[in-house]
């Protein structure tokens, strides 16, 4: 049994076509595959990657978790209060609502720019509505199914990593695993390989290529801002990555 990780994808379909295609020939029964989180968002194709997780997780002989990250949890907030716009306005979202609907995105900074001001000084809702109208059933069950870690014999695997001081995997904060937490990687000292995306902390070769980040007993593998999507595969710490692809740009 091995486990696979992939890391950070936002928005990048290229880049996860290109590397689905080795880790489809990598994977037996036994294995799992671990999505690690922010698939959605910075990059055009939102939409399409989610449908191509699911297409992966339908065809795959493989077990296939899929976590929760940062940009989801927000995403889900919006959804639960539509005047919460942190997601909207913080994490380059229109990209996203723009890949389903593009009519949704014209709606939103309309109501945006009709607000003025009062926009930005009250809890003013925006019309998501159409956005998430647009959005399949499946892909609603998708968010709505994330998990917030992983376990097992080879590793932890969390969108962000994990709290050093707390001892015990269950009573780690959900904010840690999304977002992290103060001391990790560097302060990290137990038994258990951590392995996390979402700091963009990628190790660069003599080369400019992105590599993992090893730190201790942890392996951050977010390097979808070079343009490159990684996935590890342990416990022999193969690492497999897509070739280079447009990357987008934004904040964590």
């Amino acid at each position: 049994m091995a486990t696979v990780a992939i890391g950070d994808i936002h928005g990048n379909l290229a880049a996860l076509l290109d590397l689905l295609e080795p880790v489809g020939r990598l994977i037996t029964p036994d294995d799992v595959v671990v999505f690690l989180g922010d698939y959605v968002d910075r990059g055009p194709d939102s939409r399409a990657c989610i449908e191509s997780i699911l297409r992966f997780r339908d065809e795959c002989p493989a077990e296939v978790v899929r976590l929760r990250g940062n940009h989801e949890d927000w995403l889900l907030r919006t959804r639960a209060d539509h005047s919460r716009h942190s997601w909207l306005l913080g994490m380059d979202a229109f990209e996203t609502v723009r890949s389903y609907s593009p009519a949704a995105e014209r709606e939103l900074r309309d109501a945006i720019e009709q607000a003025g001001i009062s926009f930005f000084l009250k809890r003013t809702p925006l019309p998501y509505e159409r956005f998430f109208d647009s959005m399949p059933d499946s892909h609603h069950r998708f968010f709505r199914e994330l998990t917030l870690s992983w376990s097992g014999d080879d590793c932890i695997c969390t969108h962000a990593g994990l709290d050093p001081r707390v001892v015990r995997l269950a009573d780690q904060l959900a904010e840690s695993f999304m977002w992290g937490a103060a001391g990790f990687p560097g302060e990290y000292s137990g038994d258990a390989t951590v392995v996390y995306g979402h700091w963009n902390n990628a190790d660069i070769d003599s080369a400019g290529w992105p590599r993992p980040r090893v730190i201790g007993n942890t392996i951050g593998i977010d390097t979808i801002a070079h343009g490159v999507l990684t996935a590890i595969r342990l416990p022999d710490h193969e690492v497999i990555q897509s070739r280079h692809h447009a990357p987008a740009g934004g904040n964590i």
